[in-house]
């Protein structure tokens, strides 16, 4: 892992962390997310031994002096934004803006992660299967296809319709559209609403269900990588 992209990734990740620190020191940050038990829980079943969401430091809210709205991750860091990261569950359903802080909404069955926080483990998960370098791969993505880096859909599309056999699943996905992929197989497993649809074609729950085999054995079938 020492290619230029490697080696850029590593900087900014570090670059990142260090600012953070200094910021945290002058009382600049916003606060921390606490996972509580059953969260971690849920992320351990999800990532199995691959990574460690309790060694990352996740942030509730925006970096200081830039109210960005979306979400980020950095080798060890995540900034949530205008997500809350934990939300309270109900009867399978989440529901979202009701709990924030890592605690449950009143009434609830259990606090879960957000199909946001899961995305940005994803990146965090894919800095170790892959490299830093999903940092360069990421952003270079976001600038030349914008939302459209997320579409894991499209993908799988035009993998089927590349191939000779319209079954099988593409080699690899973008870094984005793998890490949206995840999430919305913890969104659909966990009963977030709106659920998102699947498509008619068997392709689309298979990927997902590759995917999550993958992220639990620390190897990436459907992105592009060596194996943890």
């Amino acid at each position: 892992m020492n290619s230029p992209a490697d080696l850029l990734g590593r900087m900014l990740g570090a670059a990142a962390r260090a600012a953070d620190r200094g910021l945290d020191h002058l009382g600049l940050t916003p606060p921390p997310l606490d996972l509580p038990p059953e969260v971690r829980e849920d992320l351990r079943d999800l990532f199995g031994h691959t990574i460690d969401p309790t060694a990352v430091m996740i942030r509730r809210g925006h970096v200081p002096g830039v109210p960005h709205p979306r979400a980020f991750a950095l080798p060890g860091l995540i900034y949530l934004g205008a997500d809350p990261g934990v939300v309270g569950t109900a009867a399978g359903t989440a529901v979202a803006g009701t709990a924030v802080a890592g605690t449950a909404a009143a009434g609830s069955d259990r606090p879960r992660a957000t199909p946001t926080l899961v995305h940005e483990l994803v990146h965090v998960w894919q800095g170790r299967v892959v490299g830093p370098r999903y940092v360069v791969i990421a952003l270079v993505e976001q600038v030349r296809h914008g939302r459209r880096a997320y579409d894991w859909r499209a993908v799988l599309d035009r993998a089927s319709t590349d191939r000779a056999s319209p079954h099988r699943l593409p080699r690899a996905f973008p870094v984005e559209a793998h890490a949206q992929l995840v999430s919305e197989a913890y969104a659909r497993r966990h009963g977030f609403s709106p659920a998102p649809a699947l498509g008619r074609r068997d392709g689309q729950a298979r990927a997902m269900e590759e995917a999550l085999t993958g992220l639990r054995a620390g190897r990436a079938p459907t992105l592009r990588g060596r194996a943890v």
